[in-house]
């Protein structure tokens, strides 16, 4: 009987320890030359291109002062892009989606930002399956993406099917196949920095 008692003693204290919050769609921001685009009070994203087409995000966690680069892509191909900021529902981090229409296909990068400090998460393909729907420009849209926090762990979910493939450098990626509405998550852990798929 003292047993029972011990672990209805410490239930709250393990349900306090174990937190998961969502991050909530805040902004969708559509992105034009020469203008800079502010995710909060402070924390601000800007696109400019260099000689060579090659088109440069920069961040800055003091609005408009010491903007740093923090990623770049390629112009060739570029049919539009898009910012999507997910904001913690309990803290001031972000989640923030990069959207690129490519020529084929969109695909995401995707960043972590907390206390003015941006993570590269990822650079995925995330698409409506192309074989199921036989589409020509497989969309899959920002805001069917569900986030989530769990201690270490941000998990991303999806409410439609999906192809889904991590992109890396030099035209490399892992493809990870097609996966029907609610059957994919994928985690990202904020203190190692490594991308998994979590088990449903």
């Amino acid at each position: 009987m003292k047993k029972i008692y011990i672990i209805l003693f410490f239930i709250p204290f393990i349900s306090c320890c174990q937190t998961d919050t969502e991050f909530i769609l805040q902004k969708k921001l559509l992105f034009e030359w020469g203008k800079d685009y502010c995710i909060s009070k402070n924390d601000c994203f800007f696109l400019d291109m260099d000689t060579n087409g090659v088109i440069i995000m920069s961040y800055s966690s003091e609005r408009y002062k010491n903007k740093q680069a923090i990623d770049s892509i390629d112009d060739a191909g570029l049919y539009g892009t898009a910012l999507y900021s997910f904001q913690n529902e309990t803290d001031n981090s972000y989640v923030v989606l990069w959207k690129n229409e490519g020529e084929y296909n969109p695909y995401f990068n995707i960043y972590y930002l907390s206390k003015g400090k941006v993570v590269k998460i990822g650079e995925w393909m995330i698409l409506i399956p192309h074989i199921v729907y036989n589409c020509e420009y497989c969309d899959y849209s920002a805001e069917d993406i569900l986030i989530h926090q769990k201690n270490n762990e941000i998990e991303f979910s999806f409410l439609n099917d999906t192809d889904f493939v991590i992109l890396r450098e030099y035209s490399n990626y892992d493809d990870w196949g097609t996966f029907k509405a609610g059957k994919l998550k994928v985690s990202f852990n904020i203190v190692d920095g490594t991308v998994k798929k979590v088990n449903n």
